[in-house]
């Protein structure tokens, strides 16, 4: 693809990253860009969460810290600005709240006799008081205030509702405190529970581990395996091997191990999906039993497992998102192997349908790279938006993030555009034995950023996909043997291109060889006539990656032909003329002298 056809397209992507900015920025139904909570914008006017307001009154409801029942409902002064400064000491209706719960837990944490305490209601400094007290303590223990504001709002005298909530608080603490040891032998019940699920559980994460480990070890041993001597291919041991012949042999051992790796790589993505969600069930069963210790005395863990404050929406977020990324792996590997489930002998033929399952592979790891960062990002503006920040902020600002990062690192930009450009035209897939100009060798790993090639002497080489502008792929639906030879010059051509036929069609012929050569070979005749003398050309095409091996069992059949036959390789003829000093007596002698070399 031409290089202005790269460039345009790496303009067309910055330019819909800018449209999407655009469009997340500038929508009709905005009339400013809005910022995330916390980023510029003063958000102290409306009430906080739990907080009603209705003019210059705000309530809240008071939950019991044993039940988590709402018991009543305090109101107090509207107040605008809750920033520090502009309180001044006053004290919102949510401290006000805060307050009552924390002197219930302390009345709570405190060895009182259910049976002696008592609860009455008091007046200090012309306020109604609602005050605690036990023959343990002299002093009373004040719970709450009751306002006019409380009584304005709950349509009852002060004197009478704060008897009706005295009632209230009696009830609920005196319950709670009766029920105190039985709640505590639950408790423990549910640890020791927690603590049987955890053993469980770790003892099974253990063994998948192992079956892992063996299953890891089966991989690189699949990985390092040499062919098998049954499915080599009978080749000369009198020739040593070039590196494309090294490379040769590496791509069929690499197509031999890809259907085997294809099926570990599966059994290895379950095993780590139930080993994940083994993970996020100790994580839940935790969880589950914090908020059940919650609910039967939440009293007595106030302060303590902080864990169950993490909102249950950030946990489910992250569990769907990572269970969507395992299983949509596991299911493109999966799909994978069914594409490539095919009888080993049809799979070693490098044929058409073995390019297909060759570009599966290729396209199978790109999309799980494109997969899981596409559900990353999803699920962090789901957890974004889970938590209050605007999601159409979020986009705005990930959107200039981007653009910044499209202009100021146009290189990965190219790289991006080149690599799925690579993978939508085929260009080559992992298998693939490329040749890029400065470097050549066998596609290990393919992906949009970069290329991973192994060399005939066992380098792994990396290059960035904007790098790559010109290849030739060397394996790519069918090879070709471009062989030519020289003959001496007197031998009689018919003769040598007889010879040439009868070895070239004797080894289409043989079944050792023969499903690898596509066609009949082709003895094109003699190309040139030189002085070295005549050069005799033969095509012979194979099976991708099959050219190095069959090439190296020809050369040395027609080396035995030629020398049964009598044929002479040719070699080079040169004529030198030798001129003695010029003389007057002689000055037109010469001497020649025909040296074969």
């Amino acid at each position: 693809m031409p290089l202005s056809f790269r460039r345009l397209l790496t303009l067309v992507l910055a330019a819909a990253i800018a449209l999407v900015v655009t469009l997340s920025v500038g929508s009709p139904v905005q009339a400013q860009f809005s910022l995330p909570e916390g980023l510029g914008q003063n958000n102290n006017i409306s009430p906080p969460a739990k907080v009603t307001r209705y003019g210059n009154l705000e309530t809240m409801a008071v939950e019991s810290p044993l039940s988590f029942r709402t018991l009543f409902t305090i109101a107090s002064p509207t107040i605008y600005d809750r920033s520090p400064a502009a309180l001044a000491g006053r004290q919102t209706v949510e401290q006000r709240a805060q307050e009552i719960g924390a002197r219930l837990l302390l009345l709570l944490n405190r060895p009182m006799n259910p049976e002696t305490l008592g609860f009455d209601v008091s007046q200090l400094n012309n306020v109604k008081i609602i005050r605690a007290q036990d023959t343990r303590f002299t002093e009373p223990l004040v719970l709450m205030s009751v306002t006019e504001l409380d009584a304005q709002f709950n349509g009852l005298p002060v004197e009478q509702l704060a008897e009706q909530w005295r009632r209230v608080l009696e009830q609920e603490l005196r319950t709670g405190l009766n029920n105190l040891p039985q709640n505590q032998q639950r408790i423990q019940q549910i640890l020791l529970w927690l603590v049987l699920l955890t053993s469980i559980v770790v003892v099974l994460k253990s063994g998948l581990s192992r079956h892992q480990k063996q299953l890891r070890r089966q991989k690189q041993a699949v990985n390092t395996a040499v062919i098998s001597p049954e499915l080599k291919p009978l080749q000369s041991e009198l020739m040593e091997n070039s590196a494309e012949s090294a490379l040769g042999q590496m791509r069929n051992q690499f197509l031999q191990r890809l259907l085997p790796r294809f099926s570990l790589d599966r059994q290895l993505g379950m095993l780590d999906l139930v080993q994940w969600l083994l993970f996020w069930l100790l994580i839940f069963a935790w969880y589950g039993g914090g908020l059940w210790v919650a609910m039967v005395s939440p009293y007595l863990i106030s302060g303590q497992f902080r864990f169950i404050e993490v909102p249950i929406d950030l946990l489910g977020i992250c569990f769907f998102t990572g269970l969507l990324i395992r299983v949509s792996r596991w299911l493109i590997d999966h799909f994978a192997v069914r594409w490539q489930r095919d009888d080993l002998a049809n799979f070693i033929s490098l044929g058409d349908g073995q390019r297909h399952r060759l570009r599966t592979a290729t396209i199978a790891g790109a999309t799980k790279g494109m997969v899981t960062i596409g559900l990353l990002l999803l699920g962090g503006l789901w957890a974004l938006g889970a938590i209050g920040i605007p999601t159409a902020s979020t986009v705005a600002i990930l959107g200039l993030l981007a653009l910044a990062i499209s202009f100021g690192s146009r290189r990965l930009v190219e790289d991006l555009v080149n690599g799925f450009l690579i993978l939508a035209e085929d260009q080559f897939a992992i298998g693939d034995y490329i040749d890029l100009g400065t470097v050549s060798g066998l596609v290990e790993n393919l992906n949009l950023r970069v290329t991973q090639l192994r060399s005939g002497r066992g380098e792994m080489i990396t290059i960035p996909n904007s790098k790559i502008s010109e290849v030739r792929n060397l394996t790519r639906g069918w090879s070709r043997i471009d062989f030519s030879i020289d003959v001496a010059y007197r031998t009689d051509p018919d003769l040598a291109l007889a010879v040439m036929q009868e070895v070239a069609q004797e080894l289409y012929n043989d079944p050792a060889w023969h499903d690898q050569i596509v066609s009949e070979p082709k003895v094109l005749g003699i190309d040139r006539i030189s002085h070295n003398g005549m050069t005799m050309t033969t095509w012979i095409e194979t099976q991708p990656g099959q050219q190095w091996s069959i090439g190296r069992e020809f050369r040395l059949r027609v080396r035995r032909a030629l020398a049964e036959n009598g044929i002479e390789i040719g070699t080079p003829q040169q004529t030198y003329v030798l001129e003695p000093p010029f003389t007057p007596s002689n000055h037109h002698s010469q001497k020649s002298i025909d040296d074969n070399n």
